[in-house]
């Protein structure tokens, strides 16, 4: 009888041990989202530069780099606060990579923390990771969009990780037209920019808005906001995304802004585009002005040495 006892128990003990396999495996398993993984050729080793508002985290050979950017970021992190109409709650973190490969091969931002050696810094909704490509220009603006970002997704969905996903859950914007707001508010317009609206404007390629934004995400949400900007003022614009936000309705938000539902508001987008890329093109000549240019035949008892217009 004691046999059969000691039996039934090791028998209970392994399907009991063998049951806590399988849910550490399963732990493991869905901790890590698949096909995320980068194949990493380089062992980082981090450490950070700590300032008013930033941690700034860096790896080999990179303090001098973390420290511009820290500098940086504090210079133009007001400008992007008064843009936002939102202060930064606690320190964001900045992760700076050397070269874009560096960053290519980090598998930092695939998870949901990033543990250190002070503990688990969230860096879900509070981080910005930067490259240095030699453009310091290049830099700043991969700084200031990264500083929008903070701060909208803070206005959006809360500073808190478990506010962030709930509130992420119920407000169900466009990834365009938050992605294009970030993006004018590091980088208002630009020559390039309008050239790649008109480009894409004139081409014939869309009927709709909704064509555009599909194609061009980003150029189509960041010319909406400048489009916003131009036609209803500026200050409109980070009031338009926060009644979307309070309404959680876009239709109510651009009822308060330009009387007009959301999709209206997009069609009159399309139009006042196309007839301005239109109009500039009308105007515009494809010869200079001059007196008739005729034309001359040059012959072996002839030689030409110059030319009068």
């Amino acid at each position: 009888m004691q046999y059969l006892t000691n039996q039934l128990a090791k028998k209970i003990f392994l399907l009991f041990f063998s049951f806590l396999v399988v849910l550490v495996s399963v732990a493991q398993v869905s901790s890590v989202e698949y096909g995320k993984n980068r194949l990493q050729f380089k062992k980082f080793k981090w450490q950070y530069y700590q300032t008013q508002n930033f941690n700034t985290y860096f790896n080999q050979n990179g303090q001098e780099l973390a420290k511009y950017v820290a500098q940086v970021a504090e210079k133009e992190l007001p400008s992007i606060e008064t843009f936002t109409e939102y202060s930064l709650q606690r320190r964001a973190n900045i992760i700076v990579y050397n070269s874009f490969n560096d960053m290519q091969q980090s598998n930092i931002g695939i998870g949901i923390d990033w543990q250190n050696t002070g503990g688990v810094t969230k860096l879900v909704n509070n981080k910005m990771m930067v490259y240095f490509n030699g453009d310091h220009n290049d830099l700043r603006k991969q700084i200031r969009e990264g500083l929008a970002k903070i701060l909208t997704d803070n206005v959006l969905f809360g500073d808190d990780l478990g506010e962030f996903a709930g509130n992420q859950a119920l407000l169900d914007l466009p990834q365009w037209l938050t992605d294009g707001y970030i993006a004018y508010a590091g980088e208002n317009w630009s020559i390039a920019l309008d050239d790649a609206l008109k480009n894409e404007m004139l081409s014939g390629k869309y009927r709709n808005f909704y064509q555009l934004a599909f194609d061009k995400p980003l150029l189509a949400g960041h010319a909406f906001w400048y489009y916003i900007d131009e036609k209803y003022k500026k200050e409109n614009t980070t009031y338009l995304l926060y009644l979307a936000r309070v309404y959680k309705n876009l239709n109510k938000a651009c009822l308060q802004i330009a009387k007009k539902k959301f999709k209206a508001v997009l069609s009159d987008f399309m139009d006042y585009e196309s007839e301005k890329y239109e109009k500039d093109v009308t105007r515009r000549r494809n010869y200079p002005k001059g007196s008739e240019i005729t034309s001359v035949t040059i012959g072996k008892r002839i030689d030409y040495f110059h030319f009068n217009v």
